[in-house]
């Protein structure tokens, strides 16, 4: 089955990792973002994100994250976790995520799928199994 729709920013709390905010530090660093994400469309729900990256300037960041959705997906609700690994460069974010894990009744869901981002918006595409 394949599930299309926006993910839209809702908040991002992003911080070095001896916890300074992360635009107080110039060039390389790593830094954690939370960050919690509405969906729309075929997947109807909130995702809740930790992202781990790794900047090598201000302009270009290597990240993966795992991030908790609940909400439904078609006829059926529940809750999945998406593993993402991504990459910022020259202002583009490039992305693809994976279901790790899922349950209620989507027990059992496996996919995999990406997103395009502009600003704070995306839309995304999963390929997905339950």
């Amino acid at each position: 089955m394949k599930a299309t729709g926006t993910i839209e920013v809702q908040s991002w709390d992003e911080q070095t990792w001896d916890g300074r905010p992360y635009t107080e530090v110039s060039g390389a660093k790593l830094t954690m973002a939370v960050v919690t994400f509405k969906y729309t469309g075929d997947i109807e729900g909130t995702g809740t994100c930790r992202y781990l990256m790794s900047y090598d300037s201000d302009t270009s960041c290597e990240t993966v994250g795992l991030e908790e959705i609940t909400g439904r997906i078609g006829s059926r609700s529940g809750t999945f976790v998406l593993r993402h690994v991504g990459a910022y460069r020259d202002g583009k974010v490039t992305g693809s995520f994976e279901v790790v894990g899922a349950s209620g009744e989507l027990a059992g869901m496996r996919g995999a799928g990406g997103a395009e981002w502009a600003e704070t918006t995306a839309t995304f595409t999963l390929e997905y199994d339950v």
